[in-house]
């Protein structure tokens, strides 16, 4: 029998007790109690009793939209590399990390390649080159990526996931679901692809179904803001701005003393999505101080101002973006809508044909310029424009309306 309550636990034979010297407290275990205890023991080990190591446990089990790490049962197969082949891996991932993470995507591609060059049968390579590819806008490249992934290692979550969002790029709905179909199937904790495919419903008009998803993810993944502020956008796409406004305030909540010029700018879109336009614009100058030459940042204080009347503060943030990065189609869209708001309509068509000469299928950018072939008396370039918008993106009227006041 088993004795607890002294320093030193103590067997007894024949049954009988013994108690240590400075044992006051002693009783008999029987062999079910102990299993119950033990039981107890191993919940406390993994955090059951304390929240914050169970919600730690939690994190560590799924694909985040908010973090770049994930399981390693959700990457794939792991193969039989060598330690060489390991460490080659391990060094490509550190090194390309602060790169992508500043937009210097070209760099980290040619880094990741050389790596490839000595391990072209690692499957997690393509995937990893894969992203900086969609980050680069180099659609293409990225595709062959992730189907390269995917042949080398069809168990991968993550490669579906990828190439998922690869489709959704290209506004190809159905492909993109059907791979993020695929990739919760394989790894039910991929919190992230759930986010991914709300994304691909919402932009098809199916919120009701957006919204499941992106449900799924928040309850996967609940201290990530992404979920929080996708949902807050879809609700505002319905109307319904009360649940929208929770959402957002629940996404503020969740970054209350932000730190990096990429957490303001994230905070500031939830108050813009909440219209506390004083809080966004102070969030917005906060991450400017960190980083004064965040292209990403003054694109968005861009379309902030637009959207306030700022017309000339709007326009010479724009300016400032791309200057930073010259041919950036999401900037030259955003110069597009800080023209358009203040009914300089030839500016906006040269912005719009600028951003459509990059990337055919920006269906804000098409959309944009019918309004402003519209305005212009151009009544059918305007309506060739807004149904190709419409057929790319059969919710950017919603979005438009809803993000910019354009109608």
């Amino acid at each position: 029998m088993i004795l607890f309550g002294s320093s030193d636990p103590i067997r007894t034979s024949a049954g009988k007790i013994s108690f240590h010297s400075n044992c006051r407290r002693c009783w008999p275990i029987s062999p079910r109690s102990w299993l119950a205890f033990a039981l107890l023991a191993l919940l406390v080990a993994l955090g059951g009793t304390d929240p914050a190591r169970a919600q730690q446990a939690q994190t560590q089990r799924i694909v985040s939209a908010c973090r770049a790490d994930a399981p390693p049962a959700a990457e794939g197969k792991i193969p039989d590399a060598s330690a060489l082949s390991r460490n080659r891996e391990a060094r490509a991932r550190a090194a390309t990390a602060p790169l992508s993470s500043t937009g210097a995507y070209a760099r980290a591609i040619e880094q990741l390649s050389r790596v490839i060059d000595y391990d072209p049968d690692n499957a997690r390579l393509y995937v990893n080159r894969g992203g900086l590819y969609l980050g680069n806008r180099q659609i293409n490249e990225a595709l062959a990526d992730y189907n390269r992934s995917i042949s080398l290692d069809p168990a991968s979550s993550l490669a579906f996931a990828g190439r998922g969002q690869t489709y959704l790029q290209m506004a190809d709905y159905e492909h993109a679901i059907e791979d993020f179909n695929e990739a919760v199937k394989l790894y039910p904790g991929n919190a992230r692809a759930f986010l991914a495919r709300g994304t691909a419903y919402s932009n098809t008009r199916e919120y009701d179904r957006a919204i499941e998803d992106v449900d799924r993810s928040i309850t996967l993944d609940p201290p990530c803001t992404a979920g929080y502020r996708a949902r807050a956008y879809i609700y505002g796409m319905k109307g319904d701005r009360d649940r929208a406004n929770a959402d957002y305030d629940q996404a503020i909540k969740l970054d209350p003393n932000p730190g990096t010029a990429t957490a303001f700018s994230r905070r500031a879109s939830a108050y813009q999505g909440k219209r506390d336009y004083d809080h966004a614009m102070a969030d917005f100058a906060q991450a400017l101080k960190l980083e004064p030459n965040n292209a990403s940042v003054l694109n968005n204080r861009c379309l902030l101002r637009a959207v306030l009347g700022q017309y000339e503060s709007a326009l010479t943030d724009c300016n400032e973006a791309l200057r930073i990065k010259p041919g950036e189609a999401s900037i030259l869209d955003s110069r597009g809508v800080a023209h358009l708001k203040k009914g300089a309509l030839e500016q906006a068509i040269e912005d719009y044909d600028a951003a459509l000469q990059i990337d055919a299928k920006m269906a804000v950018a098409l959309y944009g310029r019918a309004i402003a072939k519209r305005r212009k008396g151009d009544a059918v370039g305007g309506e060739a424009d807004i149904a190709m918008a419409l057929a790319i993106k059969p919710n950017v009227a919603d979005e438009m309306a809803a993000r910019y006041g354009i109608k």
